[in-house]
């Protein structure tokens, strides 16, 4: 198929593409946000991007390294499961216990488009808009629901 640095090659490509397209992006209160390395305000909490040859994915890790502190995180999404499920409207999973690529065992809430591979270049428009849609939401629901989450720390 490709080689490690062909496929480094499309990963940053892949990557840089979305960056850029993000960076004109405001949040709803019309400031600029990294969206690449988006700060939720929560150590051990984070919002990532992730795609590969299988699908694309904007997840929500809780990483917390005590896995009683990752339960109330976690419990408190678990309120928000059913406006989550009606924010994203796509294919929304959650994963109470998820195996990191780190081996590290994690709560992970997963929106995802799947049939779509990043190293085919026609894809990549389809899963770039999936990506800044969903985020887009995702900062959103953020934006009025932080407080209840910064109140957990």
């Amino acid at each position: 198929m490709f080689t490690k640095e062909e496929q480094s090659e499309i990963n940053s490509a892949f990557w840089n593409k979305l960056k850029n397209q993000m960076s004109s992006m405001k949040n709803p209160h019309g400031s600029k946000v990294n969206w690449m390395r988006y700060n939720t305000g929560i150590n051990h909490l984070y919002f990532r991007m992730e795609a590969d040859e299988l699908s694309c994915r904007l997840c929500i890790d809780l990483q917390f390294p005590d896995a009683s502190i990752r339960e109330v995180y976690w419990d408190q999404f678990m309120e928000f499961q059913t406006l989550l499920e009606q924010i994203f409207k796509s294919s929304i999973q959650f994963h109470k216990e998820y195996q990191h690529t780190n081996g590290k065992i994690i709560s992970r809430i997963v929106i995802s488009k799947n049939e779509v591979n990043m190293y085919k270049n026609s894809d990549w428009d389809k899963m770039h808009l999936f990506l800044k849609l969903n985020f887009a939401k995702l900062d959103k629901f953020w934006d009025e629901y932080a407080e209840v989450f910064l109140q957990l720390k």
